[in-house]
């Protein structure tokens, strides 16, 4: 049996508001033989009707089962969720993410416009052309970096977007995480979108900023460590670097990336019982960051031997303390290879015919 609709009553409330929005909803009541139907929508924040007819189209929206949609500055954006524009925004970061897993810079550096600005996060340089761009990453890709966004926020506007927010790379080289903060700025270039404008920096909260350092307290810095080496205790020793520390010893050709490789060095070193005095030291001071380079002399006390080595130390600040966050130690080459004999001047070189 067909049943016909016999009326339709819609009905518009409306709660204006001084700031050029009104808060909206729509009733339709539909009566049909033998009972009726009455539909209400939520208030849904709309800009307010200027004239009768745009109120009928709002009204044929909601009985076609339409989202409300409002115009503001010529830009129609949808009241409820992501749009698909900003999907296709997001994907882009995809690109640039599958770009650094090839490996190769010169993908990377093609995801950016022909005018791009990269501001990255270890480097104080801009990159502002596609050399200096792949010059960036052909350091950065040696760490295999593979990342996700943890937090974004995306802005479309005509012919440009943008997506900030707080991303984190996975270092596939020793599997570290570093968050960071990112700004990119989208533009089309022939018909593509590419990086306009990348900014990334660290996270400031997690920066630690020490004290100023001065020479004389980085050359004192060696004696802590080679206080710990006067205990003989493997521990304490290790406990001086840092937690991402490199360590060049003078007797092992094996490099100590991490805590028990630079203890399982100093187990052996340390029967020796070393004790060390620098000879000639040259400091540098950063921010954050101090290096001490030079010559040392180490006595034995397990038989009175003496040592002279080529020392280099660059120390950080970590957990409230300046740590070793690279330490070479290497033999006097001139020991194995003879002295470098030196130019004579006066010497002169006569060719023959």
């Amino acid at each position: 049996m067909k049943i016909g609709y016999l009326a339709n009553v819609l009905v518009a409330i409306s709660l204006s508001s001084a700031s050029g929005f009104e808060l909206r909803r729509f009733s339709a009541t539909s009566t049909f033989p033998g009972g009726q139907l009455t539909y209400v929508t939520p208030f849904t924040k709309v800009v307010k009707q200027k004239d009768t007819t745009q109120l009928r189209m709002g009204i044929r929206s909601f009985i076609r089962g339409k989202k409300l949609t409002v115009n503001h500055s010529n830009d129609n954006k949808n009241l409820t969720g992501p749009t698909k524009n900003e999907a296709e925004i997001r994907a882009l970061f995809s690109l640039w993410n599958n770009a650094l897993a090839t490996g190769d810079s010169r993908l990377v550096a093609a995801r950016y416009a022909s005018d791009a600005v990269l501001l990255p996060t270890v480097s104080d340089i801009p990159r502002t052309n596609y050399d200096l761009i792949k010059n960036y990453f052909d350091a950065f890709l040696l760490k295999k970096p593979q990342g996700v966004i943890k937090e974004g926020y995306i802005k479309l506007g005509k012919g440009w977007a943008q997506d900030n927010g707080i991303y984190e790379f996975t270092m596939g080289i020793d599997n570290t995480k570093v968050k960071a903060r990112y700004s990119f700025v989208y533009t089309k270039e022939n018909g593509k979108w590419k990086i306009a404008h990348h900014h990334s920096s660290m996270m400031p909260e997690g920066i630690t900023v020490g004290r100023p350092i001065e020479e004389e307290e980085v050359k004192n810095l060696f004696h802590l460590w080679n206080d710990a080496l006067a205990t003989g205790d493997s521990r304490v020793v290790a406990d001086r670097y840092a937690k991402t520390s490199v360590l060049l010893p003078t007797v092992s050709d094996v490099p100590r990336t991490d805590y028990d490789g630079i203890k399982d060095y100093f187990d052996a070193f340390l029967l020796k019982k070393p004790q060390g005095v620098i000879l000639e030291s040259n400091v540098v001071i950063g921010a954050n960051w101090a290096q001490d380079a030079g010559l040392y002399e180490f006595t034995m006390g397990v038989d009175g031997s003496k040592v002279q080595a080529r020392y280099t130390f660059v120390y950080v600040f970590e957990d409230g303390q300046w740590k070793i966050s690279h330490h070479h130690s290497s033999v006097m080459p001139e020991a194995f290879l003879g002295p470098a004999a030196p130019a004579n001047a006066n010497t002169e070189v006569v060719s023959k015919k």
